[in-house]
Order: C-alpha cells, then structure tokens, then sequence
C-alpha cells in the first residue's frame, strides 16, 4: 500500500492576511575586478540574441539551491563563448549575480549559483560573444533559488483561468471584466507564498472572434508574470483550437514551449502532460463551433509518459494534465464520439509506476477521489462558468509533509 502525503485544502481567502517580509541583504557581488571589467564591456555593446532559452523558462522553471547546479538548454545558440547571469524580478533595485558556467557544450550550459545568493525568484539572462560582438536573451521568472529542499513543502493547483472567456460573466459581470478574478488569485496565492505553482490548462479561450489567440495568450503571459512564486504549465482544450488559421498550440509553443515535459522538485517528480493532443485536423473550430473538446493522447506521448514514470525514482510521483482520465470524455464532441483516448493507458500507468497523486480541471468544479491508493484530484475553474449549482470559483493549496 502507497501512503497518500498529500493533504489537500481549498483556500477561500475573503480578507487575506498581512504578510511581512524578513529583510534579506542582496549582495551584489560578481566575484571579482575581471567579472566587472566584462559586465562593463557587455553592456557597452549589447545586443539582441536570435538564439532562444528553451530551458529554464517562466513556464518550466528551474528550482535550485544556493551552490547547487543546474542547465540551462538553448536553441539555435552559435557564439564560441557564453555568460549566465540572474537578476531580481521583482526588486525596486535590481540586483545581478553572475553564475559560475562549468560546462559548455553546443546548445547546453551548466552553471553553478554561488552560495552568496539570496533566495529569491530571477530572472535569466544568457550572454554569448561572437567576433567582438554580445548577445543576450532575456527569460523572465525562470530560476527560484531557495535554502533548502526537504520533504516537507506547499503547491497550489490552479486551473482553467480562461483568459477571453466572457462564460464569467454569469457568476459575476465585475469580477470577469478586465480579468478581475484571475488576477485576485494571483494576488492571493503570492500571499500564501507556496513553493510553487502548477497550472493545468485552459488558461485562454480561444472560441469567441478570429485571431483571438493573439491577445489571450499575451494578456495571460503578462498576468503570469505577476506570480512572484515558480509557474509550471501544461494545456488544455481550449489552448489548442485552430480557429481561422490560428494554431493555438502554436502560441502556446512561443510563450512557454513543449507541450509536455517532466521536472523533479527534490525526491518528487511532476509529469506535466497534454490531454488534448488530438490531430490537428480534430482540434479545427469556427468560433463557438468545435468538434472535440475531450481527453486524447497519442501514442507518441504515451510511450514518453510511461518511460518517464518508468525511469524516475521518486518517492512521490505525481501527474497534471488537463482532463482526468477516471471519466471518458466521449460526450466532449459534436461528431464522431470516439472517448478518451490513451485513458485506459495512463490509468495503467498509474497503477503499475506508483503514482500518488493526478492533477486535473476541466469540468470547472471540484472532486477529489481514491482510487487504489492513488489520489485524482480535480479543481474548479478560477474564473469561468461553474458547471454545478454548489461550484465556486477557486484554487487548491495542497500540503505535502514527511515524503
């Protein structure tokens, strides 16, 4: 029998709490005359980098701690020298520290953080040097450096924030212009302050006028930035329409990249997958009008879940996705009712790999069910429609304590 670590509390905050904040001394050192004289030379001729950051970034943070390593993957990343550095994100007085590269290898960085650095969340900067010449990018909110990771921490499950969706209107017309109620949850959970947040899909709309796509995701990549917590994403239904030509999971990629992954917060491992992973030629809308909005998982990705969950050694495993897979979703379709393919798969996965907990919206109310140990946990929407008359609009804090 598994233990179940994971106390789970829904937080309804109607006057939230004072938070005060220890004074911390941001040192900025670099580490030496010679790390100046660049940093001078840098900023001197610093240009825009066509390379991108394709890991860490605001959406799949890396969480580390102070004198602990990480990587940092690039792409399209050709300079014959590079510099990492990360600078407070949300500071009045920006502080830099310069990272330690100890190993560089084509597209793949290995830095070291020094142990002087306050924990805090940063932004990320990589600077390569080619021919005389710098260029840097820039990826916001991409590194959390904390003291410690025990087994003991706080996450909170948020979901289907829906940004463009005006189906908030009927629960409160105030709180649903202007994305009132999406960002009260953002202002809420930075009180709480957990360890990190993971957010399983629906974040836009995508169903109302053409190109929409285009400003939901930017208002919602601008509303992100405002956790002052690590985000970790993964998609939903309505982030993958193709409506008038407009690939939703195109936008998706742009902001925040792959569409699955995996990260490793201590001894727990979090598979983040896409439970809308029809073909292209299935997820094609015209406005209001789709054709499938329920679960579907190609094999392709099933194969990567299993070898993920297969290879990990983790005490505590847990997977978010966007559609739960205890209830087929043959209903979520307008034509051909073909159900929830690759669910009876991962509950396989499940059971045979150990995982504790399933992350999972959707429905736009809250359910919690056991289910041979493991614990499926869905959440209500934070921001659209409630789909049952004792539904709220909400979030998760979830506890885990002695893992």
């Amino acid at each position: 029998m598994k233990g179940l670590p994971v106390l789970l509390l829904l937080i309804l905050l109607i006057s939230p709490p004072s938070l005060f904040y220890e004074d911390v001394p941001h040192e900025n050192e670099i580490g030496g005359i010679e790390s100046i004289e660049v940093t001078q030379d840098i900023h001197a001729s610093l240009q825009n980098g066509s390379f991108r950051i394709f890991y860490p970034r605001c959406s799949s943070p890396a969480i580390v701690e102070r004198g602990g390593e990480f990587t940092v993957i690039l792409q399209n990343f050709s300079c014959s020298s590079v510099d990492v550095k990360i600078s407070t994100a949300y500071e009045p007085v920006v502080d830099e520290f310069y990272l330690e590269v100890e190993k560089f290898y084509g597209d793949e960085v290995v830095v070291k953080v020094p142990d002087n650095v306050p924990p805090e969340l940063y932004n990320l900067t990589v600077i390569g040097k080619e021919g005389g010449e710098y260029f840097a990018k820039t990826e916001p909110r991409a590194v959390s450096i904390v003291d410690s990771i025990d087994g003991n921490f706080t996450f909170v499950h948020l979901t289907d924030f829906h940004i463009g969706d005006p189906r908030g209107m009927k629960v409160s017309v105030r709180e649903t212009i202007g994305w009132k109620a999406a960002k009260k949850c953002v202002e809420e959970i930075n009180l709480l302050h957990p360890d990190f947040v993971v957010i399983t899909g629906d974040i836009v709309f995508g169903q109302l006028y053409p190109f929409e796509y285009s400003f939901e995701y930017r208002t919602f990549y601008e509303i992100l930035q405002q956790f002052d917590v690590p985000t970790f994403l993964c998609p939903g239904n309505h982030d993958g329409y193709i409506q008038c030509g407009q690939d939703g999971f195109k936008f998706w990629q742009e902001y925040f990249g792959p569409l699955y992954y995996s990260f490793d917060y201590g001894d727990a491992h979090f598979v983040m997958a896409n439970s809308y992973d029809w073909p292209s030629k299935n997820r094609v809308g015209f406005s209001y009008v789709v054709f499938q909005w329920g679960g579907y998982i190609q094999d392709e990705q099933l194969q990567w879940i299993e070898n993920d969950l297969k290879e990990s050694n983790a005490k505590l495993k847990v997977l978010a996705l966007h559609h739960n897979p205890l209830w087929d979703t043959a209903n979520d379709s307008l034509i051909r009712k073909i159900g929830y393919k690759g669910r009876k798969e991962l509950l396989s996965f499940i059971e045979l790999y150990g995982v504790d907990a399933v992350l999972a919206g959707h429905v736009h109310y809250d359910n919690v069910t056991i289910l041979n140990d493991t614990i499926y946990i869905t959440t209500t929407t934070a921001a659209s429609s409630l789909d049952k008359e004792d539904a709220y609009w909400g979030y998760r804090l979830i506890d885990v304590r002695n893992w």
